[in-house]
């Protein structure tokens, strides 16, 4: 054999070179090609600068926790949930939920919050409200939302549409209940322009006198928060307002949803990818992280088109090949079993043919018809009791000659001891 019968051994330098140049250009853009970075955020959705980095989430709970109320205990059991490693700091209204007590509690808040210090990020939930608007209630969330916290409300529980204050306060976000499943609102949720953000109502409570599920906005308006703080953790470089951002941009839509209910839905997985993709602190610039970084890039590419490659094999060629496979195998079977059916009718003793001739009448008087599969094993039964000058079992009268009409292997058997043309009538 002359070096023509291997045509790739003459492009085989050709193939090395441009192997080569591939791999090249993948590991130049690829490991040390420069990341593509998220647009310039403005300047509240800023970074935090490194001095100032999260290292703490204070959740003030405003709400009633006495022993003979464990309103607020439930509330603060939903945001551990939703955050585990956030702090929550009760302010107990004693059962007075009058907007002049609410704001002695804001008061309160604004003492406590002195404490912290910058890399501590204050949100606040209230699970509690009226429908009166107080202007020096307003004036005190706006001071304490202008100090840097972060206000989250229920929306109330009495499917109106009517401002439910604080959470209609524009410095406030209030929060609306779906239902958990169908992603639609609860019967019971208020609901307007005013509505921030929806989230299940319907949830898992934990109180010094009870243990079980709850429902209502006081319990969405936790979830928010909890979440929120979980997100702010995670993420220890983004401000707070961009968190309340990916809480609203990443929402879920409401399925069938013809009243105002804000953003949508609480998505926490969406707003979690959002955060940490478009939100993350800043990576270092070493040398070894960046190759790190880009095996990684590399490695996910590489098993993405790795996995596509397998699919459209699979679908292409694979799964015909199975199809018909199957499709054949089944076909021996019935071809090798008619096989064995028919050579018993003529081998096997007069009460096989009897026992099979009443099956097959049998199964005919149910369903109308004989089984196409079953048509050469009656076909062969017929013949088989004119051979053997045996009763017609198909209708239990006594031998006689047949008379078969024409070619019995082209028009079929017709039985005239019975009168029954079995097979005409199964084609018909």
């Amino acid at each position: 054999m002359t070096e023509a019968d291997f045509p790739y051994k003459r492009h085989r330098r050709t193939v090395i070179y441009g192997a080569v140049i591939a791999a090249g250009w993948l590991a130049l853009t690829g490991l040390f090609g420069i990341p593509r970075s998220p647009p310039a955020p403005s300047d509240e959705d800023a970074p935090a600068s490194a001095a100032s980095t999260r290292q703490q989430v204070v959740i003030f709970v405003v709400d009633t926790q006495d022993a003979f109320d464990t309103h607020g205990a439930q509330v603060r059991s939903v945001i551990q949930r939703q955050c585990p490693r956030c702090t929550t700091q009760p302010i107990n209204l004693h059962g007075d939920l009058s907007s002049r007590n609410i704001v002695q509690a804001l008061l309160h808040i604004d003492d406590l919050s002195r404490q912290y210090d910058a890399t501590t990020t204050r949100l606040v939930n209230v699970s509690l409200g009226s429908y009166a608007y107080d202007e020096i209630l307003h004036t005190q969330v706006r001071r304490l939302r202008d100090a840097g916290l972060i206000f989250i409300a229920a929306a109330g529980n009495d499917d109106r549409d009517d401002p439910f204050y604080p959470a209609a306060l524009p410095e406030v976000i209030g929060v609306c209940s779906s239902t958990r499943h169908s992603r639609e609102k609860t019967v019971y949720s208020n609901y307007g322009t005013w509505v921030s953000l929806c989230a299940p109502g319907w949830q898992f409570v934990r109180s010094p006198l009870q243990i079980g599920m709850a429902s209502g906005t006081s319990f969405a308006s936790p979830m928010v928060a909890g979440v929120l703080g979980q997100l702010l953790l995670d993420t220890p470089c983004a401000t707070p307002r961009t968190g309340l951002k990916a809480l609203t941009r990443t929402a879920a839509p409401v399925t069938g949803a013809s009243r105002s209910l804000g953003a949508g839905i609480l998505d926490p997985d969406a707003a979690e990818h959002y955060m940490k993709t478009l939100h993350a602190c800043d990576a270092t610039d070493e040398p070894r992280q960046r190759f790190i970084a880009g095996m990684r890039r590399f490695g996910a590419s590489l098993a993405t088109y790795a996995g596509l490659i397998i699919y459209f094999f699979v679908s292409v060629f694979a799964v015909p090949f199975l199809l018909a496979y199957t499709i054949e195998r089944g076909q021996r079977r019935i071809a090798r079993r008619q096989h064995e059916a028919v050579q018993l009718a003529y081998e096997g003793s007069s009460e096989h043919r009897r026992g099979r001739l009443l099956a097959l009448r049998q199964r005919f008087e149910q369903k109308g018809r004989v089984r196409r599969r079953d048509h050469p094993e009656l076909m062969a039964l017929l013949q088989a009791l004119s051979q053997y000058g045996e009763p017609c079992w198909w209708c239990d009268r006594p031998a006689t000659e047949p008379v078969l009409a024409g070619n019995f292997l082209e028009a079929g058997p017709l039985c005239q001891r019975c009168g029954l043309d079995v097979l005409s009538r199964d084609d018909g």
